[in-house]
Parts: structure tokens; sequence; C-alpha cells
């Protein structure tokens, strides 16, 4: 089960990776809005790399718990936003919206499946 969550941070962190750049780059959004995403996908990357190499899943698990918090006050942020009728920040980016918390929502779900995967006593 470890090596699956591990397999699952890799593929994650590399769509984390290409999110940044397309939605909230192209959004002029100051740099601490969207560096935190690629601090994540490192975090997730480096700790897969570590538990592919070493077995050993505290790393990772911790990674996903941080994807978890990231991704939780994004979507629920978001989700806020639209039911305020209240303008995105990322409004100008070429995803915003509701199809932004959509998948904001679904990497939410992905990064718990992650954590649950990683936090399982079975190992590679």
């Amino acid at each position: 089960m470890t090596r699956n969550s591990a397999l699952l941070a890799l593929a994650f962190a590399a769509v984390l990776v290409v999110c940044e750049f397309v939605v909230f780059m192209a959004s002029g959004q100051p740099w601490p809005f969207w560096t935190v995403g690629f601090i994540v996908a490192g975090v997730l990357s480096w700790g897969a790399v570590r538990t592919l190499s070493q077995g050993s899943s505290r790393l990772l698990s911790a990674a996903w718990g941080v994807a978890v918090g990231v991704f939780w006050m994004s979507f629920f942020s978001h989700t806020e936003a639209l039911n305020t009728d209240t303008q995105s920040p990322y409004s100008g980016a070429m995803l915003s919206g509701g199809p932004l918390t959509l998948l904001l929502g679904a990497m939410l779900a992905v990064s718990i499946a992650g954590l649950l995967l990683s936090l399982s006593r079975r190992s590679i």
C-alpha cells in the first residue's frame, strides 16, 4: 500500500506542477499563493522517492498531510466564494469559478486517499 501511495504521490506532484503553471501563474497572483503548490509537489516527490528506496513512509505521510491541509483550505475557500457570489481572485486565470473548485475538490480527494494509503501498515 505504501508503494501505491508513493507512485500516486509522484503522479500527483507532476499534475500539481502543471496545474500551478496553468491556473495560478497565469492569474497574476503574488508569489506566496502559487509557490506553495511547488513546495507541496517537491515534498511529495521527495517522500515518494524516499519511500520507494528506503521503505519508510513517514516523510510521505507528512507530505500527504501537508497536501491535505493546503487543498482543504483552498477547496473550501473557493466553495465559500461560489456560495456568496464573491469574485474569485483567480477570475483572470484560464480555469476559474466552478471548474477550478471542482479540480481542487478532486485534488483534495486524491490527497486524502494518498494519506490513507501511506498510513497503511502493509509495506511494499
